[in-house]
């Protein structure tokens, strides 16, 4: 599928309108009660290890693996020729370097208050166009990060597809756990990231044997 362009955009077509769908039903239904259930979770251990969960997806952690594989992807294929093991580097460069930007550019542009607000100020929702830290909660930029290179890791090693997922599912619900995000604000983080990826992994592979 991710070397057929047709199919890809179709996915992406489908995989949009039922996130959409599903974002849209959790933000009138059900964000808020499910934040208000994770509140009371406060001082507890499942605090700790949400924190914990988080902090592998953190910008740093990402940031720096998307330089080093940028880096590192470049150099092997000026030196050694387009290899699989330059393009996987790529790869994973690819697709968080991008679902990063884009992230960064959405959250800005809806300026969505984060969970703390609502129960300070009971601030609830999109505010539009802001750089402040507690009105850019959609999407969830720790979510977006996990699930580009996750999805990238999985696609190069498709047998072990299941560990980086489950990992990327792990941190995801760690941002809600913890009261940083709203649950549409992860579903809406995990596809930017997916479709970074799936789409990185098209420009990169694209010209390569189907046997690759």
């Amino acid at each position: 599928m991710f070397r057929d362009p047709k199919k890809l955009v179709r996915y992406t077509f489908i995989s949009g309108v039922i996130t959409l769908i599903a974002i849209v039903l959790f933000y009138q239904y059900f964000d808020l009660s499910i934040a208000k259930g994770v509140h009371t979770l406060k001082g507890t251990f499942l605090i700790t290890i949400g924190k914990g969960l988080s902090a592998l997806a953190s910008e740093h952690v990402i940031l720096s693996i998307t330089v080093a594989s940028l880096l590192a992807g470049a150099c092997d294929a000026v030196v050694n020729g387009p290899s699989m093991r330059s393009r996987s580097l790529l790869l994973i460069a690819l697709a968080t370097g991008t679902a990063m930007l884009i992230g960064d550019e959405l959250k800005w542009f809806f300026g969505r208050c984060r969970p703390p607000l609502f129960f300070e100020k009971e601030s609830y929702g999109i505010t539009w166009f802001s750089s402040k830290y507690l009105k850019n909660s959609f999407p969830s930029g720790h979510t977006l990060r996990i699930f580009s290179l996750a999805c990238a890791i999985a696609m190069l090693l498709p047998k072990k597809r299941y560990i980086p997922l489950i990992l990327a599912l792990l941190v995801g619900i760690s941002r809600v756990v913890i009261g940083k995000h709203y649950p549409s604000d992860v579903l809406f983080g995990a596809f930017i990231g997916m479709t970074c990826a799936a789409w990185s992994y098209y420009f990169i592979f694209m010209d390569t044997p189907t046997s690759n």
